[in-house]
Order: structure tokens, then C-alpha cells, then sequence
């Protein structure tokens, strides 16, 4: 059983077997079982009448069933909007506020905390609880694949466009990738709220790789995620850098023990050579790959097996990739001696651009040298064809693998009554964020430690991976000499302190 992401629809039904297809952190669910829930689940949202232009939200956290709602929704053309179960209620309100969606499909046993007009839930019951005319919501001439909202620098989420275009594009390029095959087991630690994840979707349906899905319990227990990829005789792993980090130091996270991992993809952060060469040491046949990309171009962009001599030419600076065929990747406003600037993006692979906000999409696409270029905020060069990332250039950062930014917190916390001012920044090594910090200024001196108010305030607004590790009560900001906060002075005191 395969998909055709380029036709929108199943192909090679016929004889559907029992072989494991999707292990969810729930149950599993074999290729049969999987076109069965498919089919039944079609029948279910065409008898409700649910447009192609409506999205419908996905509730839950890497459940088996998730997939097969994405894949559904796909097929009847019908935009998904991937809602992970660590988002407080307040943020869901957003985004059904922001795509008008009436419905949403609940993978999950926890309940999801915002009415929606019509519910499925993990058995496929539906209760309708306000019977409205369900509407259109997305342009005839933009088939959407997918919405995904990321953090926003005013509070607000920003709902990022996918196009069937874009995907297929994607899908195409990633379905030729060495070792993504019907003999695949893949791994990932990414929810399907950030678009890594569909490196497994796409795996699964387009080459009939075996997927094993981990949620955060899963995730948190270093036990329990190495006893999973023994048993499911992974061979294949995506993760952020920061993921694989906590294995290196773990003695029996070896070829020995775990002889079938082949394959190792890293995703969503910069990678240094001292953890490629650890991983190496520990897994001596493994094949390393760093990928990159952002949301906007549709999961990642680049490719590079970091081969010994990759590692060797580029000690100090790893490559992120060469771009990938049909793309093209740009130095916009390059220095003429470093020939560093902002990377920009150039491909059918290209977002539409934020959902019903036409000032932030002007901003971030633009027309450059005749060409319709994503800006990425990523400052880099290009050296032998192969792309080097040197960090940001705003506000924004990605904290294990969650691109974030940080004036969103910082806004939230300024909406608290306690808060006079707030600054919230990154403590960072070599380019990767470790945490996230927060100085404040109360309204009135309290000597009182605030750290868990705040957290449990942040929490009804910011998913948990937005939270600061620490808050530092301050009783004024340092300011430079453009009367702006110093937010370096305040790192370093921090730093120093």
C-alpha cells in the first residue's frame, strides 16, 4: 500500500497485509488496519459535508491514528492544522480563531480544552454540538496540504501555508533519499506540530516505511526511548542535534547494542563535529546526514552525508547541506570580503506565505534579483556549493529543534499584572540555544520569589517548550546608547554574577 502524493490518492491496495506499518505511542496499527481506518474515516467527513477549503485541527501526540487523519484530510484536499496536546487552550483559541475551523479530530484520550462545532474522537464518534454551514475558508486556486502555526513576535501564532505543490515537491526529493525504503524503520522525536515529523508521514505512505511514533513520556525517559529502538529494530533516526546529545554520554548507546541503526538525520539545530565524531566513535558503519531548512520551504532544504572527510575538511564549521535539486538557495546582501549574509530560499518548495496576514508575508517573501525569495533570518555563506549557517539575525531562536520568539514571551509576560518590564534572551554556546533566560522589573518590590507564578501564567498562554528556565528580578534595565535595553550588559552580568 503506497500513496501518490502527485495524484492525491492510494495506490496498491490490493492485498493489504498484516505487516506492521504504524507503531503510535498508543498502539500499532498494521498497513490493512491502516487503509481500513482510512476508509472508514473518508466516508465519515464527506457525510458531514466538510468542504476541501475548511481546515480541520488534529488533536493529540503521536498517537497511530494521526497519521492516517493527516493522510485523509490530504486526499479529500482538506487543510490540516496540527495541534500537539502541550499547547495551552489559549494559544488553541488563536488558531481557530485565526482559520475559522469548525472541527477537530481528537487522536488523543485527554480531552482538548476549546469548543469546536464538530468533534471526532479517537473511536471516530462524532458529536455535533452547533450544526453550522461549513464553509470554505481557504481560495479554490490554493490547495493547502497543511497550516502550521509557529511563534510570532506580537503574541500571536503565525499560520504558515503549505501547498499541495510545496509538499509534493518536498515528498518527491526526500522519497529518493538513500535508505528511505519499504525495508525502513524510522524513529523521530519531532510532534507532529513541527514539520520534521512528516519525514516519517511521508516515509510511511509514499515508501511503505515502518514508523514508530514516541510521545513525550516516551521522550523524557531515556529508558524507555532506547528500549523502543532496540525492540523496533529502528534503522533509521531523525532528530535535533540536541536530541542525540543526551544518548552520547549513555556507555551502551553503541553498535553493539543497537546493531540495526544505520542511519542517523539530524533536523531543526546546528550541528557541531565534536557530537558527529562521539556518534561515530560509538556507531563506527553509521551514516550521518545533516538536513536544514525552515518551515516556510516546506521540512528542510539541504543534504550532506557528513562523510570522514566532510568531517575533516570542515572541522570547525559543519556544512548544513548542499541545496536540493529544483532549489536554490541564496547570500542576500553578501559582505564582499566574507561573503556572509542573510540566507534566502528560491523553489517550488516556497509557503503561500501566513495565513490572513498579507504585511508579515510581504516581509519575509520578496522579490530579489526577479526571483520570489524566503528570507530566512539565518546568516550564512556558501563555499564549494555547500551552505554554512552562522546564526540568526533577529529575535527568533530554536531551542531543541521549537523555532521560537522570544518577543512573543516577552509580550506575554508584559500582559502579567506583577510586570513592570520584561526582556527575555538566550544564553547560548557556539550558535545553539541551551536556554531561554527572563529579566523583569516588578511594579512594586516584592521580596517574595514569583518564578512559579509566572511559569504557571506563561503556561495558560505559551506551550511548555517557550517557558524560561529562569526568571531574574531586576530593579532596572541597563540601558545603550540608543536608549534601548542592553540586553548584552544583562547576559554578561548574568554571566558573570
Amino acid at each position: 500500500m503506497l500513496f501518490d502524493f502527485k495524484s492525491n490518492k492510494f495506490i496498491q491496495t490490493e492485498g493489504l497485509t498484516d505487516r506492521e506499518l504504524i507503531v503510535g505511542s498508543d498502539e500499532m496499527f498494521s498497513e490493512k488496519k491502516v487503509y481500513e481506518i482510512h476508509l472508514t474515516l473518508k466516508a465519515k467527513i464527506q457525510d458531514l459535508g466538510i468542504p476541501s477549503g475548511h481546515p480541520v485541527c488534529i488533536y493529540g501526540e503521536k498517537e497511530a491514528l494521526f497519521p492516517i487523519v493527516m493522510i485523509t484530510l490530504m486526499s479529500l484536499d482538506i487543510p490540516y492544522i496540527p495541534i500537539d496536546v502541550i499547547m495551552p487552550a489559549g494559544r488553541i483559541e488563536k488558531i481557530k480563531e485565526q482559520t475559522s475551523s469548525q472541527v477537530l479530530i481528537n487522536c488523543s484520550e485527554k480531552n482538548c480544552d476549546v469548543d469546536f462545532e464538530i468533534v471526532i474522537n479517537k473511536k471516530l464518534d462524532i458529536k455535533i454540538k452547533d450544526q453550522k454551514e461549513l464553509k470554505r475558508i481557504i481560495p479554490q486556486d490554493d490547495i493547502l496540504r497543511y497550516i502550521l502555526f509557529t511563534s510570532g513576535s506580537t503574541g500571536v501564532p503565525k499560520g504558515v501555508q503549505i501547498t499541495a505543490k510545496a509538499l509534493n515537491s518536498f515528498a518527491e526529493w526526500y522519497l529518493s533519499w538513500p535508505g528511505i525504503n519499504k525495508d525502513a524503520v524510522l524513529m523521530n522525536q519531532a510532534p507532529f506540530s513541527f514539520d520534521v515529523s512528516l519525514c516519517d508521514f511521508i516515509a510511511a505512505f509514499g515508501a511503505g516505511s515502518k514508523i514508530v511514533l514516541n510521545n513525550y513520556s516516551i521522550l523524557k525517559s531515556g529508558n524507555l526511548f532506547l528500549e523502543r529502538l532496540k525492540q523496533q529494530k529502528a534503522n533509521t533516526l531523525i532528530c535535533t542535534p540536541s536530541f542525540i546529545q543526551m544518548y552520547l554520554s549513555v556507555p551502551e548507546f553503541n553498535s553493539t547494542n543497537f546493531p540495526e541503526l544505520r542511519q542517523v538525520v539530524f533536523m531543526g539545530e546546528e550541528l557541531h563535529t565534536i557530537n558527529v565524531k562521539k556518534l561515530k566513535a560509538a556507531f563506527p558503519s553509521l551514516k550521518v546526514v545533516n538536513a536544514y531548512g525552515p518551515t516556510e520551504a516546506t521540512v528542510v532544504v539541504t543534504y550532506v552525508e557528513l562523510t570522514d572527510k566532510v568531517l575533516s575538511d570542515y572541522a570547525k564549521s559543519l556544512p548544513i547541506g548542499y541545496c536540493r535539486p529544483g532549489g536554490e538557495m541564496l547570500v542576500l546582501d553578501a559582505d564582499d570580503e566574507s561573503g556572509v549574509g542573510e540566507l534566502g530560499i528560491v523553489g517550488q518548495n516556497l509557503s503561500i506565505g501566513y495565513l490572513n496576514d498579507e504585511e508579515k508575508t510581504n516581509k519575509a517573501f520578496i522579490q530579489y534579483q526577479g526571483k520570489r525569495v524566503y528570507k530566512t533570518g539565518d546568516v550564512g555563506y556558501i563555499k564549494n556549493d555547500l551552505i554554512f549557517y552562522m546564526g540568526r539575525n533577529d529575535s527568533q531562536v530554536k531551542l531543541n529543534g521549537y523555532r521560537i520568539e522570544l518577543d512573543e514571551i516577552g509580550n506575554v509576560l508584559l500582559s502579567h499584572p506583577a510586570i513592570k518590564n520584561a526582556v527575555v534572551v538566550p544564553l547560548t554556546n557556539k550558535n545553539v540555544t541551551k536556554k531561554i533566560i527572563s529579566f523583569i522589573v516588578l511594579k512594586e518590590n516584592n521580596s517574595k520569589d514569583i518564578s512559579e507564578d509566572l511559569k504557571a501564567y506563561l503556561l495558560q498562554h505559551l506551550p511548555s517548550y517557550m517557558i524560561p528556565s529562569e526568571f531574574i528580578v531586576k530593579d532596572n534595565f541597563p540601558m545603550n546608547s540608543n536608549y534601548k535595553t542592553d540586553k548584552k550588559a544583562l547576559l554578561e552580568e548574568y554571566l558573570n554574577g
